[in-house]
């Protein structure tokens, strides 16, 4: 007979085993190739999502030139294109497949319109001049139509036809010349509401030009990136709203004959190239190396420029790009951490799996060792028996995470060898360790065996090793030392190494535990409890790798649990701090009028409203800006009611602050770098209302529906009353339950714009990244349970052959099926519940030791998350997995009750 037949044979007459061993390595090869193939893929579309909600000016790569004197500038629309390929052809290879468009112009810089033809001029407006390769194909003419001609000839302007009341001397230098250039421009349509500019006027720029307004155009998408570089040329610009004089801003189109003539005149020209990235080109393994190539590329482009036009390039893309690689890094140690533990407790399993087939298989194989078979055929196929197991589980199991939507990675490819490499040779190494020696009868019952020199040793080597990696992921966390993958390796291994040494601690103090139950079990009056604990005793050296199994996978378990309710307790504290109640309406800098007040109170669902004003403000005689907010702040803690801590706890400082009333100066809360005027009262010059002197009397990080990251001064009304300053709401905070946000738009008015806390909730949850951190940490949390349970089983499977002769034997003195079970229960129980507690209390702690080192705020809206230790879900997880490991072992030993004794005593029986 062949090793092949002989293996098959005994596959098939171990057929239950051999089939859980071959699930087992199904999940895991499917687990190991379909979990970081998600996880890859999530992070190519979080860095993507990053990149698309950047604003486009931030993330566009900008050359850009000044020049100040007419000389050696480009004369023409060809002379800027030639500039755009030498740019273009000096990017560096990891940038150049990132960018798309090419945009490229020339404009003048807040040009002061000094003459208005036939009209009085108007202070404060400026007019400038541009010319932009992208600009005409994105907007459309309303009236008029596009420029096209430059003409030069004698001065037409007069003093009668343009009037100069403010005796402006760039006026009357430009009244004096002889001769004038008149540049055709297209504007903004809104320059005739904004600055009284119509289309066929004439008005003369500082520059020493006259524009002839030939049309009035809109961007034929006001949403398109292209705008938002430059913001003056689809609108009027309005630099400083709350100014007491606001400028207005404009920027004229002309056609390309202008860019000569903007090349001639000797105001400052501004030249700029941008390259705008195409963010479905982003992806991870390109983006640590962005930044290098953003540095090259800004050297060669200094190379690149004059002394006359020195080029400089700007750029918040090398910033995001760190970020999101910081937080992809934190991501990736926390993948990392969750599958070295799930994956050291499914492998734990599966030898556990792998031991008791060779149990079984090797006892086939005894006579035939005895017959002078040599140890490599036994091994050959003992070794043959496992692979038609693991072979087709490995095989199904990585064709099955193909199926999976995702990104190759190398665990991921390696998911199919590595399991079935791994068990092959555990099971050889336990096998020849097993039966190197002769056949002798050897006893493995002995309730109070020492642990031999070498198992102390290698014990005492692995908890030390642990405790060294506690001790440094802890003193220096996650973000110190990464590898150039972005992920941890010593905070990835530590908490698995930290839960095998404490169950190995475990281990070590479960005789004396046994020793105790003794003690008590000997003077009870039943003999079922002096069984239970005595065949508990004898089955000591079999707990061992239960053992290290149950503590780590109830540990990571609990911490999994533990983690996901902090991380949801802290997006829903950032949801309330974005919104600051149930739904936040604003008008920008407008106000919100008291009927639009009572039209937002009359709707559906809304309990209260209470008018805000967060408008900007600076300091007297100094040049700090902050954003200042007024709100009844007593009112407002009335009514947040269950709101987290990160709410409320600013709010009661701030009414306590007002409380602090001392002079004619009014106590303030102040955030930022408002705090470091610590001994000077500061002056508010918001609105048309006189200063309002202000002394802050504390500091807060953050205050709830204001932006954490300006500076903020909070008002509130109770100490600024209206009788004395009057308040110009221009937000609302809306309590109340099913709140929509284009309801509250619609109510409040035109340019209002609304946001619920629930829409700004499913807006943090539904990144990428943190759908990914959920999945995983809810995935461990059910898997690891769910092997828990699994170990359980098998080891009760694996000491059945034992317990049914000892319960045969207890059965013809007259024992019940009852207690039977009892004993069972008894003997499986020290060790469950002992490494239940034991994992719960090691789970429990494992956010204060690894909590620190890993900074969960990325996907919590920026808010730190605390971990707050909730033992119901450590509790119920803990006793939820005990109940269910001794109901499935009482189960088991139910069904095999129902064999006979006669069966059970036969010589050489092995279930």
């Amino acid at each position: 007979m062949t090793i092949l037949r002989l293996a098959a044979r005994l596959a098939l007459l171990h057929r239950g085993i051999t089939t859980l061993l071959a699930l087992l390595v199904l999940t895991v090869t499917f687990l190991g190739g379909a979990l970081p193939r998600v996880f890859e893929d999530s992070y190519e579309r979080s860095l993507r999502q990053a990149v698309q909600e950047t604003r486009p000016e931030l993330l566009e790569i900008a050359v850009g030139a000044r020049s100040a004197l007419p000389s050696r500038r480009p004369n023409s629309a060809a002379d800027l294109d030639a500039v755009t390929r030498k740019l273009r052809a000096a990017m560096p290879q990891d940038l150049a497949p990132l960018i798309g468009e090419v945009t490229y112009g020339v404009s003048t810089y807040r040009v002061r319109l000094v003459g208005h033809v036939g009209h009085e001029p108007r202070r404060n407006n400026f007019v400038d001049l541009a010319w932009n390769s992208g600009a005409a194909e994105r907007v459309r003419y309303v009236r008029g139509e596009a420029p096209s001609a430059v003409t030069t000839g004698a001065n037409p302007l007069t003093a009668r036809s343009t009037p100069n009341p403010y005796q402006d001397s760039a006026l009357s230098i430009v009244l004096a010349k002889p001769t004038l250039t008149t540049v055709e421009a297209g504007l903004p349509s809104d320059v005739t509401g904004q600055m009284g500019i119509e289309v066929g006027d004439t008005i003369v720029s500082g520059a020493g030009v006259l524009i002839k307004v030939t049309g009035l155009y809109e961007p034929i998408d006001p949403s398109d990136p292209f705008w938002s570089a430059y913001p003056s040329m689809s609108h009027v610009y309005i630099p400083d709203p709350a100014a007491n004089s606001a400028a207005f801003v404009v920027t004229g189109l002309v056609g390309e004959q202008g860019v000569a003539v903007m090349a001639g005149v000797s105001a400052p020209m501004h030249y700029r190239w941008g390259f705008a990235p195409v963010p479905s080109a982003f992806g991870i393994e390109q983006a640590p190396g962005t930044a290098s190539a953003f540095d090259a590329f800004t050297a060669a482009a200094r190379k690149l420029s004059t002394p006359v036009m020195p080029y400089k390039v700007t750029s918040q893309l090398p910033k995001i790009l760190e970020d999101f690689l910081g937080k992809l890094g934190v991501t990736r140690t926390l993948m990392g951490l969750l599958l070295a533990g799930l994956f050291a407790v499914a492998f734990g399993v599966v030898a556990l799996v792998v031991g008791l087939l060779l149990g079984r298989v090797a006892a086939g194989l005894v006579a035939a060792r005895a017959r002078a078979a040599s140890t490599s055929q036994f091994a050959a196929v003992a070794a043959t028996v496992i692979l038609l197991a693991v072979l087709p589980g490995s095989l199904l199991g990585f064709a099955l995470s193909r199926l999976v939507p995702g990104l190759d990675t190398t665990v991921s490819l390696l998911s199919a060898p590595l399991p079935a490499l791994a068990t092959l040779l555990y099971g050889m190494a336990r096998l020849l360790l097993t039966h190197r020696q002769p056949l002798v009868e050897q006893r493995d019952d002995l309730v109070a065996r020492p642990f031999t020199p070498r198992r102390l040793a290698i014990d005492l080597l692995v908890v030390l090793l642990a405790a060294v990696a506690a001790y440094l992921a802890v003193t220096r966390g996650v973000t110190t030392a990464q590898s150039a993958s972005g992920g941890d390796p010593l905070l990835v291994a530590a908490p698995t190494a930290v839960a095998v040494a404490f169950a190995l601690v475990v281990l070590w103090g479960y005789p004396y535990l046994l020793r105790l139950l003794s003690f008590g079990a000997a003077r009870s009056r039943t003999a079922v409890l002096f069984l239970a604990v005595a065949s508990a005793a004898r089955s000591r050296t079999a707990a061992t790798l239960p053992a290290l199994i149950l503590v780590p996978a109830l540990t990571l378990s609990v911490y999994s649990a533990l983690t996901l309710d902090a991380l949801e307790a802290g997006q829903r504290a950032a949801a309330w701090q974005r919104t600051g109640a149930d739904a936040k309406v604003g008008v920008g800098e407008g106000v919100i009028s008291p009927a639009a007040v009572e039209k937002v109170r009359a709707l559906p669902g809304v309990r209260e409203v209470l008018p805000v004003e967060l408008r900007e403000g600076r300091l007297s005689g100094g040049t700090l800006s902050f954003s200042y907010l007024r709100m009844d702040t007593a009112a407002y803690a009335r009514r947040l009611g269950s709101a987290p801590s990160v709410v409320g706890a600013p709010v009661a400082a701030v009414n306590r602050a007002a409380t602090a009333v001392k002079g004619a100066s009014v106590p303030v809360l102040v955030t930022g770098g408002l705090g470091k005027a610590r001994s000077r009262p500061i002056v508010l010059e918001g609105g048309e209302s006189a200063p309002v002197v202000v002394d802050h009397v504390g500091h807060i990080e953050r205050f709830p529906g204001a932006d954490p990251l300006g500076e903020l001064l909070v008002l509130p009304t109770s100490v600024l009353p209206e009788q004395k300053v009057a308040m110009r709401p221009n937000g609302l905070l809306v309590f109340g339950d099913a709140l929509s946000a284009a309801d509250l738009e619609r109510a409040a008015g035109p340019g209002a714009s609304a946001s619920t806390r629930e829409g700004d909730l499913a807006s943090i949850v539904s990144t990428p990244l943190t759908r990914t951190i959920k999945l995983a940490f809810q995935l461990t949390a059910i898997v690891l349970a769910l092997y828990s349970l699994l170990a359980v089983w098998v080891s009760v499977v694996a000491g059945a052959a034992e317990r049914d002769r000892s319960i045969s034997f207890l059965s013809t003195m007259g024992m019940s099926g009852a207690q039977a079970r009892a004993i069972t229960l008894g003997e499986i129980s020290p060790l469950v519940v002992m490494a239940a507690v034991a994992g719960i209390a090691l789970g429990t702690l494992f956010p204060a030791l690894f909590g620190g080192g890993v900074d969960l705020s990325g996907y919590a809206g920026g808010l730190p998350v605390g971990y707050t230790v909730t033992w119901s879900t450590p509790l119920l997880l803990g006793a939820g997995v005990t109940l269910a490991a001794l109901l499935g072992a009482v189960g088991h030993v139910a069904l095999s009750g129902r064999r006979k004794a006669g069966v059970a005593l036969r010589a050489g029986e092995s279930a």
